[in-house]
């Protein structure tokens, strides 16, 4: 009888035991599939917000990017035209200088002044003299053909034209042709028909190791200054600039 009943225990046991490994077993591959099932979904999640904040960075970069163009088109535009302002023609000048000497091309320049400007606002007051400004801008931007031309607006009513690859005889058919264009320009305001007029001075030369913005705004300059003397509406060229060389005095001497 004991013998019986302990076989039987010992089978109990036995029995127990398998079925405490098939639990173990089985709550193992429950674990490991719901394991499985919340690291994919993790994982989806995760995709999913990367995916949310690249499309978010990237529209924060095109924002920015829109806003810094914004920005810089605010800095180097003349409010009242909308042309280029005085500190893109200086860095701009500065720029193709270092181009001419590079590439040893010729490098234009034209100074533009509104002739008698003082009267306008005199005679008819300022917002006269900004439509004067304005159309004198137009009638300019319109007469440049290559993209590589920048037009700005110097200071007042004077404006300036940088002209890369551009040589002396170049330069004075545009001046010539912007001439003409504003000579036969009409100003309409309310009742008033304006007659407009301008004087050039031009400058063309290929830069040297010396070569400065101011030597290039100098000789525009000269002969801008040249032409009003001589009686307004009219280009004038100036001649190369040459530039003295200081000679080392002699020591020995």
């Amino acid at each position: 009888m004991m013998q019986w009943l302990q076989l039987h225990w010992q089978q109990l046991l036995i029995g127990f035991g398998a079925g405490a490994v098939f639990t173990a077993l089985l709550a193992w591959l429950l674990f490991y599939l719901q394991q499985k099932k919340w690291q994919l979904n993790v994982a989806d999640q995760l995709e999913d917000s990367i995916q949310q904040r690249t499309l978010e960075l990237q529209i924060t970069l095109t924002e920015l990017a829109d806003k810094n163009k914004l920005l810089e088109q605010q800095s180097t535009r003349d409010a009242l035209t909308g042309v280029r302002n005085r500190a893109f023609f200086d860095q701009k000048l500065s720029a193709e200088i270092k181009r001419s000497r590079r590439e040893r091309s010729t490098l234009g320049l034209l100074m533009i002044d509104i002739d008698h400007f003082k009267a306008f606002n005199d005679n008819h007051g300022h917002l006269v003299g900004d439509l004067v400004i304005k159309e004198v801008a137009n009638c300019l931007q319109q007469e440049l053909k290559r993209s590589t031309d920048h037009l700005c607006r110097y200071g007042g009513e004077e404006f300036a034209i940088i002209l890369p690859n551009t040589d002396k005889d170049g330069a004075m058919v545009l001046a010539e042709q912007v001439r003409l264009c504003l000579e036969n320009q009409r100003i309409q305001y309310e009742e008033l028909e304006l007659s407009i007029s301008v004087s050039i001075g031009c400058y063309a030369a290929v830069a040297e190791i010396s070569s400065t913005n101011a030597e290039y705004i100098q000789a525009a300059d000269i002969a801008l200054y040249q032409a009003k003397n001589e009686g307004r509406n009219r280009v004038v060229c100036s001649p190369e600039v040459v530039i003295p060389v200081q000679e080392t005095p002699d020591e020995s001497v």
